[in-house]
């Protein structure tokens, strides 16, 4: 596990622990306008850190389009915009409707095909009145949308479903990207049961407004300091009270549940978890890191559970890192050819085993689970879950070497 205490483009300890993670393997609607002025700078806390960044101005960005899609016994409010050969589909959290994305929402339309969506009773979505899968409304969405394959970017909540689509449809999901996941069938603590249970005890006398100030007060949800970000959540609520009696009971889940079933899912993972979050958050975000093979988690520092309001910028850079891997074009390499990378390389008192399964290569560092490696070009290779390549060299005696190259830096590993 990676925690964010330093810049963005130095948060590994070592190059080789980055190394041995990647080969262990996202108030208002807003709409985005193809013009894009320059913002002025800002001062943002990233890593901890108060540093100014001046916003990169959006090129290309796309018209925002929107509308409801059929599901079973209702209709659910979508919004659309970009391009790009893979879909990223944002699932909002427990609290907010798909506002929630707000921050990232012009950004990721500038670059990828985008979806975002409000789940039924959130936003301008029907609320349920009878049982319903939210796995099988994403799938509605997905093929509404003519979407072939996306990566799944959910929040809380919206994290537990992107997993549940990831078991029902593994065959459509490129990616998964979690921030503060909510796991259907992990066990939950008391602390956890008795918080819910007192934020929302309001609701049962009518007062979806006392529930609003409750939850806004909640230091699970924000980290010290972010006193603009957690108001803005209270006047999204006020301003939408439906989001927190959204008759979430009707929800369906699998059996066996998903948090029984981690190991099923192969898909890349990468996991957002705030520093401030409640410890249950932390808990199933460490089952999903040991369950799924070769995910990935990160600790992001001054944030709570909706890391994506109070900390965007690192969101937005772990995200798009994230979905270019996923974008990233692999090739098919001879079997034969992969055979002569076979075996153990060592560098600085570290090893690492190269495989070869059926037609494609892993990677397994000691004590580690393996991750596959894809091909860029006969030689030179890239995983789908960290920004670390290995390139295979001869040198003049013809010993197999592998180079491995992260952030800059070079580890040349000899084979055993």
């Amino acid at each position: 596990m990676n925690v964010h205490k330093r810049k963005l483009n130095d948060r590994v300890a070592t190059v080789w622990r980055g190394f041995v993670c990647g080969a262990i393997v996202a108030m208002c609607v807003c709409t985005a306008h193809a013009q894009d002025p320059t913002p002025p700078k800002k001062k943002m806390k990233m890593d901890g850190v108060a540093v100014e960044k001046t916003p990169q101005k959006l090129e290309g960005v796309q018209k925002t389009v929107s509308g409801h899609v059929e599901v079973a016994g209702g209709k659910i409010y979508y919004e659309e915009c970009g391009s790009g050969p893979v879909a990223v589909i944002l699932l909002h959290d427990q609290w907010l409707h798909s506002v929630t994305w707000d921050e990232e929402w012009r950004p990721l339309c500038a670059k990828y095909h985008t979806i975002r969506y409000d789940r039924r009773g959130y936003g301008r979505s029907e609320a349920a009145k009878a049982a319903y899968s939210p796995a099988d409304d994403l799938l509605a969405v997905i093929n509404d949308r003519k979407t072939q394959r996306a990566v799944i970017v959910g929040s809380s909540t919206g994290a537990g479903v992107s997993l549940d689509f990831a078991l029902a449809h593994p065959e459509l999901v490129e990616g998964l990207f979690l921030i503060g996941p909510i796991v259907d069938g992990l066990p939950t603590s008391t602390e956890y049961e008795v918080r819910a249970a007192r934020n929302s005890a309001p609701l049962k006398d009518g007062d979806a407004k006392g529930a609003a100030e409750n939850w806004s007060k909640d230091h699970y949800i924000f980290g010290e300091g972010h006193d603009p970000e957690r108001a803005k959540f209270l006047a999204t609520l006020d301003a939408n009270l439906q989001d927190l009696k959204n008759g979430d009971e009707f929800a369906a889940h699998g059996s066996p549940p998903t948090g029984t079933r981690l190991k099923e899912i192969h898909a890349p993972t990468e996991i957002l978890v705030g520093e401030a979050d409640i410890a249950d958050v932390h808990a199933e975000a460490g089952a999903i890191e040991e369950g799924i093979v070769g995910a990935q988690r990160d600790v992001v520092i001054n944030a709570g559970d909706l890391v994506q309001l109070e900390q965007p910028d690192i969101v937005m850079e772990k995200l798009t890192n994230f979905v270019d891997r996923q974008e990233r074009v692999a090739v098919d390499v001879p079997v034969d050819v992969l055979q002569g990378y076979v075996g153990t390389y060592t560098a600085r008192d570290r090893g690492l085993t190269v495989m070869l399964d059926g037609n494609h290569l892993m990677a397994q560092a000691p004590g580690q689970a393996s991750a596959q490696l894809f091909a860029e070009s006969r030689t030179k290779f890239f995983f789908r879950t960290s920004d670390v390549e290995v390139e295979f060299t001869k040198d003049p005696s013809g010993r197999v070497r592998a180079v491995i190259y992260q952030d800059g830096e070079t580890i040349k590993a000899a084979r055993m």
